[in-house]
């Protein structure tokens, strides 16, 4: 009789392990950074991120709910419990993960610097100085930018289309921004922007987790079977190939 009990006891802990995952996962991201997340012209939500997240909540086996929501909010929001996660190109610092976990990483990028085309004076970081840089608050761009020796003044934008306006209207001298995004709109807004300094940092994207959440472990896992059956090669070379 205690051995059925405790085979009993056993297989409910297997079951609660397996289910701990909310049956609606709430995932939160800012939908205007393209070509991670945005709206396409019918409105409809799509991106690289977009792809990725719809490829965990199903190996998760969880449906998935997508919540757009201002970059500057997303941290705060998901640690008072509004989401279950951020996949919403945030990328991996020590800094971040004093208030966040983060899962392993599921891409690998690059900040660069965006001029106007018809702008020759900015080479190299150094020229940089005595310039007004535009950056989305809150991005390791604005981290960057704001660490740089040197800069006359950093515009703080909430999205990274607003920065790349502020070039291009002459308000700002140039915008760093993280590479896929700078290369995405350049590829839709021809002959508006270029890339003046390729990408001089490197790094790292991961889901993010309120701190402590047990549900780490099974993201990680689902990413890894991700990467080892194609699938993150597959979206990756969906947004990224060309």
């Amino acid at each position: 009789m205690q051995v059925k009990k405790n085979l009993w006891v056993l297989s409910l802990v297997v079951i609660i392990s397996l289910v701990s995952l909310a049956a609606d996962w709430k995932v939160a991201g800012d939908f205007t950074f393209a070509p991670f997340t945005f709206s396409d012209d019918k409105g409809n939500l799509v991106g690289y991120e977009i792809d990725l997240s719809k490829a965990l909540a199903k190996e998760l086996g969880v449906e998935l709910k997508l919540v757009n929501a201002a970059w500057s909010g997303l941290i705060p929001g998901l640690n008072n419990g509004n989401y279950d996660a951020l996949i919403t190109a945030m990328t991996i610092t020590d800094e971040r993960k004093q208030a966040v976990d983060f899962s392993d990483p599921y891409i690998k990028v690059g900040l660069v610097v965006m001029t106007k085309p018809n702008r020759n004076d900015i080479k190299s970081l150094d020229d940089l100085k005595g310039k007004t840089l535009a950056v989305q608050i809150g991005a390791t761009g604005d981290l960057t930018a704001t660490d740089m020796k040197g800069v006359k003044k950093v515009l703080r934008f909430e999205t990274a289309p607003e920065a790349f306006q502020a070039v291009i209207n002459g308000n700002a001298d140039a915008a760093v921004m993280d590479g896929p995004v700078g290369r995405y709109f350049m590829k839709t807004t021809p002959n508006k922007l270029k890339i003046a300094i390729p990408e001089f940092t490197e790094e790292l994207y991961g889901v993010v987790l309120k701190k402590g959440n047990k549900d780490l472990a099974k993201i990680n896992a689902a990413l890894k079977k991700l990467k080892d059956n194609g699938t993150l090669d597959s979206i990756y070379n969906a947004w990224f190939a060309n």
